[in-house]
């Protein structure tokens, strides 16, 4: 949708995109120690940990980037259905990413109610 939007302006989408990715990289790479302090506190559980931020970030006239704030408790309340679906998808690849896979739940009913001889829901 943005990227519809920066076309149709005539603003170089993939310019300002790579902008974002460097301008979010620079900002982790400042808190990486305290990230790194903080994963080594309890080193059993590296596979298992991660966090979410948010960043909020605003473009200006000349198209760069500056961060606002970023949230380490971002908010994922929805005030509108494109707001749920654009934090749903986060939500899931997010979990995607650390190795939880979704499933298909009535799928999941129908074909164990099947192995196992009962009627279904």
């Amino acid at each position: 949708m943005l990227k519809t939007a920066y076309e149709k302006a005539g603003i170089n989408y993939q310019y300002v995109h790579a902008q974002f990715k460097d301008l979010i990289m620079k900002t982790l790479m400042s808190v990486e120690p305290t990230i790194t302090a903080n994963l080594q506190k309890n080193p059993t559980s590296r596979n298992n940990c991660f966090e979410l931020y948010g960043f909020d970030v605003i473009v200006d006239a000349n198209l760069k980037p500056w961060v606002l704030e970023v949230n380490v408790m971002p908010s994922l309340s929805s005030s509108s259905p494109f707001d749920k679906r654009i934090k749903t998808m986060l939500i899931c690849d997010t979990l995607t990413l650390v190795g939880i896979r979704g499933y298909d739940k009535s799928k999941f009913h129908s074909q164990n109610t099947a192995t196992l001889g009962l009627a279904p829901f």
